[in-house]
């Protein structure tokens, strides 16, 4: 049994005008297969899917297993790593003069057919717990991050008291998220562990239609991850958003913002952040759930960085947060659109 995504991203292919300096997009390249799901040591043929200029290079590199190709390097093999990882797989097309680059990138599952996903440690500065749910919990994580307002309206001082991270289980059965942590590439302080609103914060209250005592979020369901001091009041925590009923909110379970303790979610300017929500420890990345910015592939959360391949993380308006489009599609640019003013705990899925 293995999670049901369907990767897919997109990169469009330039050629070079005569006048030798405006590249124009004329074909989408799509790397298949589209669901990109394998066992340990498994084998499979990859290819591109699209028009590539006769005098490309092309070139793959996976960040673990290993990859084999040869010129004109429109096909590949893959084979995957002996222990369960999600693969990154990159492909570079090289064209024209001057040379126009396109980064392709593609995740790969890779499952242990013979064991269950691996657990996260129990931290022993906190104490995790969750509502009992009478139906039974998936432990198939079909969790992605859906939208992030890193963002908001305002000065800096309100900004990360309002951002969020929102999250959306794609899947047919609750998934209980207790424990799993989120983390940015902020220069300082750690990731975030996640817990319910009422764990950390008992005696502040939100709207009796959010339900703040789980971390299980239900099939087809959002939650919301908030700031632990979303809901203080008076200036400068204020609480800009309806957020709709039966969303289930989360918080930090020891910092005082989300992101980087410093200057929290980072969404404009040179130095925005990329996310991973992951399962393993303060500072240790055992599995890998869902990113947003295509990041590094890293197991340590020291290591976690912006891979530089595209425009992700994009470069937000003020007020404005960024959604995934296609719930169980990639991090990938074509994957992503800004929301003015936010969608918290909506989403046209």
């Amino acid at each position: 049994m293995s999670r049901n995504i369907a990767l897919l991203l997109f990169a469009p292919i330039f050629f070079v005008s005569a006048c030798g300096n405006v590249a124009t997009p004329t074909n989408a390249v799509t790397l298949l297969p589209k669901d990109c799901r394998m066992q340990i040591n498994q084998r499979m043929p990859l290819t591109l899917d699209g028009v590539v200029p006769p005098n490309a290079v092309v070139q793959w590199e996976a960040d673990a297993g290993s990859i084999s190709f040869s010129p004109p390097g429109l096909n590949a093999f893959f084979t995957a790593p002996s222990q369960p990882f999600i693969v990154t797989i990159s492909v570079t097309i090289s064209s024209g003069t001057p040379s126009v680059q396109i980064p392709i990138a593609r995740q790969c599952i890779v499952v242990d057919p013979n064991s269950a996903p691996a657990q996260p440690e129990p931290n022993p500065a906190s104490t995790i717990t969750s509502q009992v749910s009478e139906e039974p919990i998936s432990i198939y994580p079909t969790i992605i991050i859906s939208e992030v307002m890193a963002n908001p309206c305002g000065g800096v001082e309100v900004k990360k008291w309002n951002e969020y991270v929102e999250l959306y289980n794609f899947g047919d059965q609750p998934v209980d998220v207790a424990g799993w942590w989120l983390t940015d590439n902020g220069g300082s302080g750690s990731p975030d562990q996640l817990v319910s609103w009422s764990q950390r914060n008992p005696t502040k209250l939100l709207s009796g239609s959010l339900i703040t005592n789980t971390t299980v979020i239900s099939a087809k369901g959002f939650a919301l991850i908030l700031s632990p001091s979303y809901a203080d009041g008076g200036y400068p925590y204020v609480m800009p958003y309806n957020i709709p009923a039966n969303t289930v909110i989360l918080t930090a379970a020891e910092s005082h913002s989300l992101g980087d303790d410093a200057s929290s979610l980072v969404g404009d300017g040179q130095g925005r952040d990329v996310l991973i929500l992951y399962k393993g420890g303060e500072s240790v990345i055992q599995e890998t759930i869902s990113t947003y910015g295509t990041p590094k592939s890293a197991q340590y959360v020291a290591n976690v960085s912006d891979n530089y391949l595209d425009s992700l993380p994009l470069d937000l308006h003020e007020c404005s947060s960024i959604e995934r489009i296609i719930p169980t599609g990639g991090d990938s640019v074509g994957n992503w659109r800004e929301i003015l003013n936010g969608s918290p705990g909506e989403a046209p899925y």
